[in-house]
């Protein structure tokens, strides 16, 4: 090619390039390189393949006159041999060369160049040895400036679907969202949503392009009682107005202006509505321009709120009747178990029957009132220490009143737990067993991979009560508070422990009882105390007492700030004599 040609071939590839740079679609691109690649070079025909599924298919082609075309797979003829080793190939005679099948009785030459991210670009000729080398290089440029159009164009393409994405995104935010960008060290509104509309009361026309400051009022807030508020009364508030708050009040900031990094802020701002207590995200993003932008999102927390106050209110109810249940409750019955006590000392065998029947029912009070203060009180562990699970089963066994049952305590396993609330749920689970898989059951305390299982030997549970077995009220004995599996359920989950219980009715294999099974995982289990370098505590020694197991000359007394103190019952029998 002569040098004259060569140029004048570089400077159409030149403005090739910029009426590319005008399209906006990769099978534009294609089409329009095509048609004017014969300003750079001489063929009859010219495709564009890329592979798909394994076969080449054309993207555009080009051709001075009609030719014959056949489907060719992505590994056959010159075409597949150029995708493969992803390099240039001039063939000058195709009908003498081993790599052109399937061949044209058309074609005698062709130019096959390679194309980025796959694909064929081929010029044909029916002359054979139409292509020199430097046709090669001539093609090879053209090749790359049709890549690089298309990449721009793949490019915004994706670009713009993906700002169409956001773009709905952020209309379709369900909370108040605007978009800023820092200009002079103002944030200037560029967009908001629907929503956001809708909750501050402005037309968008309105605030897109208005600094922030001059559209989100501050208010002054004043703390209200929760406790003495009606049900439903909202933080108050009032738009701040110029001047010093009133007294009472506190004047809030408007934060949004300075927040320069993602953040999550309460604030209260002047709404439609009124002031409202609102969720403050500032969520900043990147730019390659250098330009400071975000997002705004404002989530309204007024029934959060107006739910927190509702709670603390029950909450402080709760502690009353807590309260109420510890002192009101239990000290007119440590008073009456004295009374009792004095007249077991000195009661008839006639009335010896009567006097036990009482002393029954003031320990399944007592036992209720445990319960009850149990499902009050009942928060999370936060504290867990290492315990011996069986040490804990055992001595949960020697509280409770068991007549010939036996326990088995095998687990041999150490788990981290708040021991006193473990020894309350064996305690409770050891008491079920005995009053329904009868007096002479056996109990079994044994470990399964993450925790630990109790089972008896009884009758079982009912497939239809698996379900609600942990729900308050449940009892199938009438000494029962209805309360114990509830807490068990609780106990566990304070642990962060996850409780099932299953059964095998008599028709079982061999027609015999497997009775209950309580099965607990997710426990913090400690295979090896040296390992983890806690010392293990001793066994129980003196555990409190609870239920028909305990001494009814033992208890405690909670005074109001909360402590214990040992109830003198030595005292109370002399005051009770004095007072006969």
């Amino acid at each position: 090619m002569p040098s004259s040609a060569l140029v004048d071939s570089v400077a159409e590839l030149g403005r090739l390039a910029s009426e590319l740079d005008a399209l906006d679609s990769v099978t534009e691109v294609y089409t329009h390189a095509l048609r004017a690649a014969d300003r750079v070079l001489e063929f009859d025909t010219a495709i564009i393949c890329t592979v798909e599924d394994g076969v080449f298919e054309p993207q555009a082609s080009y051709a001075t006159r009609l030719f014959p075309a056949t489907p060719l797979a992505a590994d056959a003829g010159i075409a597949g041999k150029t995708h493969r080793e992803n390099e240039t190939h001039v063939i000058g005679n195709l009908t003498t060369h081993t790599d052109a099948k399937p061949t044209s009785d058309a074609f005698r030459s062709v130019l096959s160049i390679p194309l980025e991210d796959g694909g064929v670009v081929q010029f044909h000729a029916t002359e054979p040895d139409a292509f020199s080398e430097g046709d090669r290089h001539l093609g090879e440029l053209f090749v790359a400036t049709v890549t690089s159009a298309r990449n721009r164009v793949s490019y915004e393409s994706a670009l713009e679907t993906e700002r169409d994405q956001f773009a709905a995104l952020f209309e379709n935010v369900p909370d108040a969202a605007l978009q800023y960008h820092l200009e002079d060290g103002v944030h200037v509104v560029d967009a908001v949503n629907s929503t956001f509309i809708r909750v501050f009361g402005y037309d968008a026309e309105a605030v897109v392009g208005e600094p922030l400051t001059e559209l989100l009022e501050p208010v002054v807030s004043k703390p209200t009682d929760a406790a003495a508020a009606p049900a439903g009364t909202p933080p108050h508030h009032e738009p701040a107005g110029a001047g010093t708050p009133p007294a009472g009040y506190r004047q809030t900031q408007l934060v949004e202006t300075e927040l320069s990094e993602r953040a999550d802020v309460e604030v209260v701002r002047e709404t439609a509505d009124g002031p409202r207590p609102l969720l403050l995200r500032n969520i900043p993003v990147a730019t390659n321009d250098g330009t400071t932008r975000g997002y705004l999102i404002y989530t309204d927390l007024t029934e959060l709120k107006l739910r927190e106050r509702e709670l603390e209110r029950k909450n402080e109810r709760l502690d009353q009747f807590a309260s109420i249940v510890s002192h009101d409750l239990r000290n007119p019955l440590n008073v009456a178990e004295g009374y009792l006590d004095i007249a077991l000392e000195d009661a008839s065998s006639d009335i010896q029957p009567a006097l036990e029947e009482i002393e029954d029912a003031h320990n399944r009070m007592a036992r209720l009132i445990e319960d009850v203060l149990t499902m009050a009180k009942g928060e999370a562990v936060t504290n867990p220490e290492p315990v011996d699970l069986d040490t804990v089963a055992t001595a949960g066994w020697d509280n409770v009143e068991t007549a010939a049952a036996s326990l088995e305590a095998t687990s041999q396993l150490r788990i981290k737990a708040d021991r006193t609330r473990l020894l309350r749920l064996f305690e409770n689970l050891f008491r079920n067993a005995v009053e329904h898989a009868g007096h002479d059951a056996t109990v079994r305390v044994t470990g399964l991979a993450g925790g630990f299982a109790v089972e008896d030997d009884g009758p079982g549970i009912p497939a239809e009560r698996h379900e609600d077995i942990f729900e308050s009220g449940h009892t199938g004995a009438a000494e029962n508070t209805g309360l114990g599996l509830a807490i068990v359920e609780q106990i566990a989950t304070e642990h962060g422990w996850t409780v099932e219980v299953s059964s095998t009715d008599s028709d079982g294999k061999n027609g015999e009882d497997t009775g209950a099974r309580f099965e607990f995982t997710d426990c913090r289990l400690q295979e090896d105390d040296a390992e983890t370098g806690h010392e293990f505590e001793p066994p129980f020694e003196h555990e409190h007492q609870s239920g028909e197991g305990a001494s009814a000359g033992a208890g405690v007394d909670e005074q109001d700030d909360g402590s214990e103190h040992e109830f003198d019952w030595e005292l109370t029998r002399h005051q009770l004599e004095g007072w006969r």
